[in-house]
This record gives C-alpha cells, structure tokens and sequence, in this order.
C-alpha cells in the first residue's frame, strides 16, 4: 500500500468505535418518539444533552492534541484557545433548558466538524479523519435534530 493508501482508509478500530459511539445519540432520540422499554423519554432527553456535552468535549480534546503540532506561537495560541470552546459549550447546553441546549450542541457539532474537515483539506491531519468526523457528525447531528424536533412538537 502506498502511504496515500494508508492515511486515506479509516483504522477499522476508530470506525467501529465511532459508530459505536453514535448508540447513546440515536437511544436518546428514539427515547423521545417511541417507548422504549429502558429508556424513557425525560432520561433519554438527558443522555442525549449530556452524551454530546462529553462528545464535543472528546473531540476538543482531540484538537488539543492536534495543537502541540509545528504550529508558530500564533496558530497555536489559536487552536489551543479553539479546542475548548467545544468543552465549554457542551458544558453550557448541561444547564439550560432542551431547546437551546440541543441547538447548541448542533452548532457545536457542525463547527467542529467543519473544522476537522477544513483541517484535512489543509494537510494538518489525515485524510482519513475528515472521513470518520463527517460521517460521526452526521449521525450525531441527525440525533440531535430529532431529539430537538421531538422536544418541540411535544
């Protein structure tokens, strides 16, 4: 395999693990249109705020470690300072109310995906990542959006 090869295919470990993850996202939105039998909807409403409060947290984290890269003093006091605001935002969508937490942590998400990918565009991580945070995204963003949907018309 060619070194394009390999950094363009996702590490089967990070995709199975991904989409693993996308389990407490999808409980949570589904909790808020059918009955599920361990999962109603005001704890399921809870887990999907508080599991993407956490995600968005991780993927911080992720970029904070992106940051130690060989980036000049500038650019790194800036993805430094960028890789927490996901954190603190999640942190924020914990305590108010459903509406704007949800819409909130939708923001996040697609920000920081955007961001990932813009990132991979620009050679600063592999190509594979924009790959996995696209598709992570979306599936953690199509929950949302149906949690918030479900929040309103109910």
């Amino acid at each position: 395999m060619t070194q394009q090869t390999v950094s363009s295919q996702i590490p089967s470990a990070a995709l199975l693990l991904g989409l693993a993850g996308l389990i407490p996202f999808a409980a949570g939105a589904a909790s808020q249109w059918v009955a599920l039998p361990l999962l109603t909807p005001e704890p399921g409403l809870k887990l999907i705020i508080a599991y993407g409060a956490i995600i968005l947290s991780f993927l911080g984290g992720i970029r904070w470690g992106t940051a130690i890269g060989p980036y000049d003093s500038r650019r790194q006091g800036l993805e430094f300072t960028a890789s927490v605001l996901g954190s603190l935002a999640g942190l924020a969508a914990i305590f108010i109310p459903p509406v704007p937490a949800l819409t909130l942590l939708i923001s996040g998400f697609l920000m920081q995906g955007l961001w990932d990918v813009t990132s991979v565009e620009a050679g600063r991580l592999p190509s594979w990542f924009g790959k996995l945070r696209m598709l992570l995204t979306a599936g953690a963003v199509i929950s949302l959006i149906a949690a918030l949907v479900a929040v309103i018309v109910t």
